[in-house]
């Protein structure tokens, strides 16, 4: 209508601007506050004196509160008394006093500061919102690899069409300090059957030697056999994991598996002295110490695996492993001397 199109054009008039006083209807939502101060005003408004009265007024209230016209209070002017009113009020008079009592309060660069403040706010919601969406986009990224995962352990025998564990994903489950799909494949291939514990013992170094070498050593058949075998399972399982769009680099893979040691460990493990493998490789001591420990961890936990599946030969196998490796200063239990 015509008054409403008049309404939404009226604008206040600027300090420096002298404007002309208008009747407009405001919406309830839009007072922030009630004062105490009670203006009287001319019945009748239509005349622009009358209205214009009002601003006089209105300029008058100013001026003898230059601080901000007196509030209503709730307790004292309107009687209420409930209790979890009070606690409100006080809990916001302490706010006010925390907030005129800020050195920032009668900053003249204040409503500047403010603006920056609330966009420093603001952005922060924007970031945690940004985060919570990147957790819901992760999870269905992990879901995703989730499947691709079952899938693989299907392929490869861990577990049924119905996701239910197999022997193999039982097997595996004892196996936690080295690759549990690698080693397991490994076992049910009948890798470890004919080699001595020796060589079983130098072949398992390669999953827990993490270092980097610059030498490659110069294996023996007896050892440069197996070592072959065992990529070519891992080549197996890094193409099952391809199929199955589970992202993986072969070579990547295979090289995470570091044969450096072997011929160390292997030496080792046939009674030579700590002083003769350390001549053998330019890895330092105290990793060739961490690596034997680990070993010695892998070992055990390849023990309970060959438990699992009844087979007592390789069992025996490995824990024949412990007990030639398990011996002088790499287990000691202080290095001081």
């Amino acid at each position: 209508s015509l008054k409403n199109s008049a309404t939404e054009a009226a604008k206040p008039a600027k300090p420096d601007e002298k404007g002309e006083m208008q009747v407009v209807p405001v919406l309830v939502h839009l007072l922030s506050a009630i004062s105490t101060v009670r203006l009287y005003i001319p019945k009748d408004l239509r005349p622009v004196d009358n209205r214009q009265s009002v601003l006089k007024s209105i300029q008058e209230v100013q001026k003898r509160f230059p601080d901000g016209v007196p509030l209503l209070d709730p307790i004292d002017d309107m009687g209420i008394q409930d209790q979890g009113l009070k606690k409100v009020i006080q809990k916001v008079e302490a706010f006010e006093h925390r907030m005129y009592s800020h050195p920032l309060h009668n900053d003249p660069n204040l409503e500047t500061v403010y603006t920056l403040c609330e966009k420093k706010a603001q952005i922060a919601i924007d970031i945690k919102s940004a985060k919570r969406e990147l957790k819901k986009a992760r999870t269905v990224l992990q879901m995703d690899e989730l499947k691709c995962r079952k899938r693989v352990l299907r392929r490869l025998g861990f577990a049924t069409s119905s996701d239910v564990i197999e022997m193999k994903g039982r097997v595996a489950c004892e196996i936690s300090s080295a690759d549990e799909l690698l080693l397991t494949e490994m076992m049910f291939n009948g890798l470890f059957n004919d080699l001595s514990s020796e060589q079983a013992t130098a072949l398992l170094s390669c999953f827990v030697f993490q270092e980097n070498s610059s030498e490659m050593p110069k294996l023996t058949e007896q050892l440069a056999g197996p070592l072959r075998q065992m990529q070519e399972c891992a080549k197996r399982i890094a193409k099952v994991s391809a199929e199955a769009k589970l992202e993986i680099d072969e070579e990547t893979y295979l090289s995470s598996f570091k044969p450096h040691l072997m011929d160390v460990v292997y030496t080792w493990a046939t009674g030579a002295t700590f002083a003769h493998i350390c001549k053998m490789t330019d890895v330092f001591e105290g990793s060739i110490i961490r690596c034997m420990r680990r070993l010695e961890e892998l070992l055990r936990q390849m023990c309970q695996a060959a438990k699992a599946i009844g087979n007592t030969e390789l069992e025996n196998k490995f824990a024949e492993g412990i007990t030639k490796i398990k011996r002088d200063i790499v287990f000691a239990a202080s290095l001081y001397l």
